[in-house]
């Protein structure tokens, strides 16, 4: 799956303002992003099958820690106003003038962190890309605090370059490289061996050098895979548009991590052998099933030949020998289950005794109809248990009573 990636300058939107953007082949192996810079009416036109993701700046959000209400992931529709009152004495600007968003899992999270920019800011940006025909599916930010370890990037160049860090208890903050240095991070040897510390070209040698520890040397803007990856989505509140095309997004995104990421190969292999074990029990069970039908298909015509010897040509064996019985029952004369006197003497023993007849009744061969029949509702449910025990239904249709013989009856 192709995702466009448009980084946010930090200044206001306007028509000569320039995006930086990348393609991300989101199942390759991370290559280097091959970074470019247009205006919003010549960026990229992505097809239905492309994610647009805005990049919004570190720069751009600050990050604060709250504890949330207990029961407030019941009453969402509470959770922005919430936000504002947690914050509102944190911050400097109205609430009302600032976005905020929450991470993927903020409900199970006791003290989430909360994402903070300005609203105007974002909306102008957006906008601006939509009035271009440009749709942004997924919002995400340049850095998040990362669940697992420390993570130092640089960025930039050695003057005017800054040193990114993240994790879980202290969220995400800079340092400007020129100044920084392993003592100005507060953090213990041990802290910064088990860091992950990675910097752009322009910046390795002095971040390797202020920080005394090696750093690994990445392409520009590289970090912007992580950002992808990170299960943020600023959308949220006002900014959570388009909701049909962002569902279909993340299925494509799940999709695709699915059947190309190494990480899922183990499930890959899992539901293909679930697939081949259900394609063969199923060819297994049809077999079977087929088996059973031609066995039960020979016995019945060994039944009918064996019954009737002069039957040379068997193709429907239970028909022909329902036919065989009532040419046999007719020779004989004998009453079969279709009769009018079989079905009246049914219905006899299930009526109740001293049961007056019903006033209109019509027969054909099979069929036996009642109507006007001074009968209780509880009186007409025993008949109808009687009945069906002799194989004879009786099923109300309007005023009318059917009385039929059962199918599969000889």
């Amino acid at each position: 799956m192709r995702t466009l990636i448009v980084q946010l300058p930090m200044g206001e939107a306007s028509a000569s303002t320039a995006y930086l953007h990348a393609w991300a082949q989101t199942e390759a192996a991370q290559p280097p992003l091959e970074l470019r810079w247009a205006q919003a009416h010549l960026l990229p036109k992505p097809d239905r099958s492309c994610e647009v993701v805005a990049l919004v700046p570190a720069g751009a959000l600050s990050w604060h820690r709250v504890t949330l209400p207990a029961g407030l992931h019941k009453q969402r529709a509470r959770l922005e106003a919430a936000l504002h009152g947690l914050l509102e004495e944190r911050l400097l600007d109205d609430p009302e003038q600032l976005h905020m968003a929450l991470p993927p899992q903020w409900s199970t999270t006791p003290q989430p962190w909360v994402a903070v920019c300005s609203r105007p800011w974002l909306q102008a940006h957006l906008s601006a890309l939509e009035a271009t025909g440009t749709t942004v599916h997924r919002i995400v930010p340049e850095f998040a605090p990362h669940p697992e370890r420390l993570h130092i990037t640089a960025t930039g160049d050695a003057e005017t370059g800054w040193l990114w860090l993240s994790d879980e208890e202290r969220g995400v903050w800079r340092l400007p490289l020129a100044q920084a240095h392993r003592h100005s991070l507060a953090l213990s040897p041990e802290q910064l061996q088990a860091a992950l510390i990675q910097a752009e070209p322009a910046a390795f040698s002095i971040t390797s050098e202020r920080l005394q520890t090696p750093a690994r040397l990445m392409p520009p803007a590289q970090h912007w895979w992580a950002a992808l990856q990170s299960g943020w989505d600023l959308a949220q509140f006002g900014f959570q548009t388009h909701p049909r095309a962002r569902l279909l997004k993340t299925a494509q995104r799940s999709t695709s991590q699915l059947w190309h990421q190494p990480q899922w190969g183990m499930a890959r292999w899992g539901i293909a052998a679930l697939l081949l074990a259900q394609l063969l029990g199923l060819n297994v069970w049809a077999w079977k099933t087929r088996s059973d039908w031609q066995a039960q298909q020979a016995s019945w015509t060994q039944i009918l030949r064996q019954s009737f010897p002069g039957t040379t040509v068997v193709v429907d064996a239970p028909l022909q020998m329902a036919q065989q019985v009532g040419q046999l029952r007719q020779a004989s004369h004998w009453l079969g289950p279709s009769d009018l006197e079989s079905m009246l003497g049914a219905l006899g023993q299930a009526l109740p005794p001293q049961t007056a007849a019903p006033r209109q009744w019509r027969f054909e061969p099979g069929l036996l109809e009642l109507s006007a029949w001074p009968l209780s509702p509880q009186e007409l449910q025993n008949v109808q248990k009687k009945l069906a025990t002799q194989g004879y239904p009786l099923r109300a249709e309007g005023d009318i009573w059917r009385m039929r013989i059962q199918e599969g009856s000889p």
